[in-house]
């Protein structure tokens, strides 16, 4: 029994900060507050004496900052559109200019330095990096896939050469539409 009594004044003191940390407050009811966290009442933004309007202008700061945030959130995330446009240009630009050489190989009747399913794979990366990109849409994915490789029976590596700078040119004049119309619609 005086074990829970012990036990239970130890909780007591430990569940009330101020007494537990040896800091007493004013007695309740006394001014100046009482109970945790004493100190003024806190008075409503608008009634602090500062005038009529101040609740409009905390709100309207309010909106400010998150105005600004959001604008800068946009911000950011077209900062970081534009990198990864840039960044798939550039690769998509080099893989061209590989994918191009190849079939400029093939067309001269020089050797080829990959083996037809090396080509393959390059090809369905490129198609790959492009929907990604362009965010293509699974229903054209799938059109442009059994278009250029999935209806392609067994072909040479100068074939697939030549038809992965097919597809480049496709993909270009593909990219051109896309830019002209959205920049008939910003007008």
């Amino acid at each position: 029994m005086r074990n829970i009594i012990i036990f239970t004044a130890v909780a007591a003191l430990a569940a009330t900060p101020a007494l537990a940390q040896g800091r007493g407050g004013p007695p309740a009811g006394t001014p100046g507050g009482g109970g945790m966290g004493a100190g003024p009442p806190m008075t409503p933004p608008g009634q602090m004496g500062l005038g009529a309007g101040t609740a409009d202008y905390a709100r309207g700061n309010v909106a400010n900052q998150r105005g600004q945030f959001g604008r800068d959130f946009a911000d950011r995330q077209r900062a970081r559109a534009m990198e990864q446009v840039e960044e798939y240009r550039e690769r998509a630009e080099a893989r061209k200019a590989q994918a191009l050489a190849m079939a400029e190989a093939a067309r001269a009747g020089r050797p080829i330095p990959a083996d037809a399913s090396q080509i393959r794979q390059a090809f369905h990366e490129d198609m790959k990096a492009w929907r990604e990109a362009f965010r293509i849409g699974r229903e054209d994915w799938h059109q442009q896939r059994q278009l250029w490789l999935d209806s392609r029976g067994e072909m040479s590596a100068a074939e697939w050469a030549l038809l992965r700078a097919d597809w480049f040119a496709a993909r270009d004049a593909w990219i051109a539409k896309q830019v002209a119309w959205a920049q008939a619609r910003a007008q």
